[in-house]
């Protein structure tokens, strides 16, 4: 997917998720998955469908990707996070720098330096699929809070004290199948 796409689409996700956010179905505090958050739009009548069951909707393959992502996350595996994501996937880290890959490699890289400064056996994030949402046959906007209810301890000691974050992927079929094409990390007050 080029760029420009990516922005376009992320600028439609920002502008729209207010107005399509139903926050009495969010889920309290990270379970794994909320139920009720799963959408799919009727592209023949441009709302939410109520005879195209999620079921036979891009929202399964995409739940499926983005629950592996969280796994291989919570495991520290770069290399999985990497094989994961597009080629050219773009990340907003949760300090609002942008990330763009150019190969599989930077990627990897990418993870791999965020992870060598934890204590990998102390490392326990703890997630939850907030919302899903298919906005198109081929593109899917997934919304996870990752939570580290202990912290974050790093080797040598320090710590980092207990928060969540929102991750907001966008997610793309292409010739190689479910890809993350965009994802966004932004740091929010412990839910």
């Amino acid at each position: 997917m080029n760029r420009l796409f990516l922005r376009t689409l992320l600028s439609i996700l920002l502008f729209t998720y207010f107005g399509y956010s139903d926050w009495s179905k969010r889920t309290s505090r990270p379970s794994g998955s909320n139920g009720y958050a799963e959408r799919s739009l009727d592209w023949q009548t441009d709302g939410l469908s109520t005879t195209n069951p999620v079921s036979k909707s891009p929202v399964r393959p995409a739940r499926e990707l983005i629950e592996r992502w969280c796994t291989a996350y919570g495991d520290l595996n770069e290399k999985e996070l990497a094989a994961l994501e597009s080629p050219d996937v773009e990340i907003v880290d949760r300090f609002g720098d942008l990330h763009v890959a150019k190969q599989q490699t930077d990627e990897e890289r990418f993870w791999a330096e965020g992870f060598e400064m934890i204590r990998r056996e102390d490392f326990h994030p703890v997630w939850a699929i907030e919302e899903i949402r298919s906005t198109r046959p081929d593109v899917v906007i997934v919304h996870a809070d990752i939570s580290y209810s202990g912290g974050i301890p790093l080797k040598g000691g320090d710590y980092i004290p207990a928060f969540s974050e929102i991750h907001t992927f966008i997610v793309s079929r292409d010739n190689a199948g479910w890809r993350i094409a965009g994802h966004d990390i932004t740091k929010r007050a412990l839910q």
